[in-house]
C-alpha cells in the first residue's frame, strides 16, 4: 500500500514542487498493513549479490536494525527509533531472510526464506508479520533499479550520435541506490544514485535510465546534539555517461529528525515531490530521518553542457549493462 494520502500531506507541508518529471513512476514503499505467513519463501529472478542488497534494504525498510548482514543471512530487529521515523506500525518484531543462489533456464535466480519472530529471543507470536511485505519491497526494489552497479560498469566507447546540448537547470529524476538511515551519513562520503528514467533530448538517448549519479554528504549531526534531531544535506555531484564523462549536476537536499521537513535551501534545487515518490521522507514524530532505496529526487544540469549523444536505435534498456 502506498502512502498517498500522507504523501500529499507531507507535500502541502513543506511546499514541494510538481513538475513534468512527477510521470515517473513512484518509489517503494513497506505496506501499513503487515501480515500473511510468518514464513514466506520465493525465488527472485537476480543474482545472488544483488538480491541481498535489495532484501537488506527492504528489511531496513521495515524499520529493521541489521546486526547481521551477509551474502547469504540477513537478520535484524525492529527498533522504536527506526519505527518512528518512517512512520510504520509499532513492534519489536526481528526478521531473519536466508538466501540461496539458483539457476533457472541459465539464469541467475535467488531463493530468499524470510521469517518474522518475536524480537529478543522471545518466545510466542510477534505481533506483526513483515515476511511478505520484505519479498514484496525486494521484488518492487528489483525493477525499478539496475540490477547490476552502476560504479562498477566498464567505460564504453565515446558514443557516434549526434552533439546535443544541454541547457542549464535541465532536470534529471534520480532514485537512491540504497536505504540509508541518518547514522549512515558522515561528512564528505560519497552516496551513490541511478538516473530514474532516459534523457532523449531531440530524439536521441542523451544519458540512459539507470546511469551513476553521485551525490556527497555536506554535512551532518547525530541525534541530540545541540538537543535536536539528526541533521544531514546531501549534494549532487555529478552523473556518470557510459563513456566515462562526469555531467556535473546541482542539487541540496536537506534532511532532519525530530520534526524537521525536506526544505529546499537553494535556487535551482527541486525537492522530490511526494505527489511523485509515494513516500515519506523525514518523521514528525522520530528525531532521525531515513531514506528508502529508490526514493525519486529531482537534480539539476549544472551550466549549459555539450555531450554526444546515442542514436534511438542503440537504446539500451535499464539495468543492462551499456
Amino acid at each position: 500500500m502506498r502512502y498517498l494520502n500522507k504523501a500529499l500531506t507531507l507535500c502541502l507541508m513543506i511546499g514541494c514542487a510538481v513538475s513534468s518529471a512527477s510521470a515517473v513512476e513512484p518509489g517503494c514503499v513497506s505496506s501499513e498493513s503487515p501480515g500473511g505467513e510468518r514464513v514466506v519463501t520465493q525465488v527472485l529472478v537476480a543474482p545472488l549479490p544483488r538480491t541481498h542488497e535489495v532484501v537488506a534494504d527492504a528489511m531496513q525498510a521495515m524499520g529493521v536494525f541489521l546486526f547481521r548482514d551477509s551474502e547469504e543471512v540477513v537478520e535484524g530487529e525492529r527498533t522504536q527509533e527506526r519505527v518512528a521515523v518512517l512512520a510504520l506500525p509499532h513492534g519489536d518484531e526481528a526478521i531473519r531472510a536466508e538466501l540461496t543462489a539458483l539457476t533457472q533456464d541459465g539464469e541467475p535466480t535467488t531463493q530468499v526464506r524470510v521469517e518474522t519472530r518475536r524480537g529478543s529471543n522471545k518466545k510466542g507470536n510477534p505481533k506483526h508479520i513483515w515476511s511478505a511485505a520484505v519479498l514484496d519491497e525486494a521484488a518492487c526494489l528489483l525493477a525499478l533499479l539496475s540490477l547490476d552497479d552502476p560504479s562498477h560498469r566498464p567505460k564504453t566507447g565515446a558514443p557516434d550520435g549526434p552533439e546535443v546540448q544541454l541547457a542549464d537547470a535541465t532536470q534529471v529524476a534520480v532514485r537512491s541506490r540504497r536505504f540509508f538511515f541518518d547514522t549512515d551519513l558522515k561528512a564528505h562520503r560519497l552516496v551513490p544514485f541511478e538516473t530514474a528514467e532516459d534523457l532523449v533530448i531531440n530524439n536521441s538517448l542523451a544519458v540512459p535510465a539507470g546511469s551513476l549519479v553521485m551525490a556527497s554528504v555536506g554535512q551532518s549531526s547525530d541525534i541530540g546534539e545541540f538537543g535536536r534531531g539528526a541533521q544531514g544535506q546531501l549534494q549532487f555531484r555529478y552523473l556518470a555517461l557510459p563513456d566515462g564523462t562526469r555531467l556535473p549536476l546541482r542539487g541540496l537536499i536537506d534532511l532532519r529528525g525530530k520534526g524537521g521537513n525536506l526544505n529546499k535551501l537553494e535556487k535551482g534545487l527541486v525537492i522530490t515531490s511526494s505527489i511523485a515518490a509515494g513516500v515519506d521522507l523525514a518523521s514528525g514524530t522520530g528525531s532521525g530521518f531515513a531514506v528508502p532505496a529508490g526514493t525519486l529526487f529531482y537534480a539539476q544540469v549544472d551550466g549549459e553542457q555539450k555531450i554526444h549523444a546515442t542514436r534511438e536505435k542503440e537504446k539500451q534498456s535499464k539495468g543492462e549493462k551499456p
